[in-house]
C-alpha cells in the first residue's frame, strides 16, 4: 500500500481577503474556528484547517486569523510549515499595509528557504488589481510568483497550490538523494548535512512525521519511502 506524504502549507493574509474561502473551496469539509463580532460580522480568532489529496501527499492547509492582534496565534500556527500562500485584497489596497505587517512577521519565524507562493484575490470583483500591481506596490521580488485569483469562480486556486507543492518538493528532493546515501550512517549524515546530534534528531523526527522515511531507533539506521513525484 502506497503510504502518502504529509505537507503542512500554512494560508496568511490580511482581515477578509479569502484565507477562509480558499481553504473552503478545496476541503468543503474544512474547518474554522470563529467568532461574531459586534459589528455582527464573523472574525477567524483560532485558525481554519483543511486537507487535500495531490498525488502522493496529504496536504494540510492551516488558515490563520487576518486580525493584527493575533499574532502569537499566527506565530505558533507557522511553526513547522513547508510553504505559504500568502493573500494580497486586490480589491481593496489599503489593506496592504496590515500586509506587509503579517508578511515580514512570518518571514522572521519561518526558515529562509521556505516557499511562499503569492495571490492576488477578489479578481471576481470590477477593478481589482492585477497582479503585477499587487507586487509592485507590496515591494515583492520580481521572481517571486504570484497568482491572479478568485475564491469565488475558483480561478487559480488549485493551481497556485499545485506550484507550491511541487516548490516544497523541490526543497525535499535535494535532501532525500543525500539521504538515501547514508540511510545505515546517520553519523556520517550529520556531518555531511553539518548538524549536531539535537538537530538531526529534530530532522529525522520530522521527516518520520511527514511520513518521507522509516526509522529503526534500534538500529539507529533509517530507510527513505518510495513513490516521491511531481505534480504536473
Amino acid at each position: 500500500m502506497n503510504v502518502l506524504k504529509i505537507m503542512k502549507i500554512v494560508v496568511s493574509g490580511p482581515l477578509h481577503c479569502g484565507k477562509s474561502s480558499f481553504i473552503k473551496f478545496l476541503d468543503e469539509k474544512a474547518l474554522n474556528v470563529e467568532a461574531k463580532a459586534r459589528d455582527n460580522k464573523f472574525y477567524t480568532v483560532g485558525m481554519d484547517l483543511g486537507v487535500i489529496r495531490l498525488n502522493g501527499f496529504d496536504v494540510f492547509l492551516f488558515g490563520t486569523p487576518g486580525l493584527l492582534r493575533f499574532k502569537v496565534m499566527r506565530d505558533v500556527i507557522i511553526q513547522g510549515a513547508d510553504g505559504i500562500i500568502f493573500i494580497f485584497d486586490a480589491a481593496h489596497p489599503e489593506k496592504d499595509e496590515d500586509a506587509l505587517i503579517i508578511l515580514n512577521a512570518l518571514r522572521k519565524t519561518i526558515g529562509v528557504g521556505t516557499p511562499i507562493v503569492y495571490l492576488a484575490n477578489k479578481q471576481d470583483i470590477a477593478g481589482a488589481r492585477h497582479s503585477e500591481i499587487v507586487r509592485s506596490q507590496n515591494y515583492l521580488h520580481d521572481d517571486a510568483m504570484i497568482f491572479s485569483t478568485s475564491t469565488r469562480t475558483g480561478e487559480n486556486l488549485k493551481e497556485s497550490l499545485k506550484y507550491l507543492v511541487n516548490l516544497i518538493y523541490d526543497n525535499y528532493s535535494s535532501l532525500l538523494t543525500v539521504l538515501r546515501s547514508y540511510e545505515t550512517n546517520i553519523e556520517g549524515l550529520a556531518e555531511k548535512l553539518e548538524k549536531n546530534p539535537v538537530e538531526m534528531r529534530d530532522l529525522l523526527n520530522n521527516l518520520e512525521i511527514k511520513r518521507f522515511i522509516e526509522v529503526d531507533r534500534l538500529r539507529r539506521t533509517y530507510k527513505v519511502k518510495q513513490g516521491l513525484k511531481l505534480l504536473l
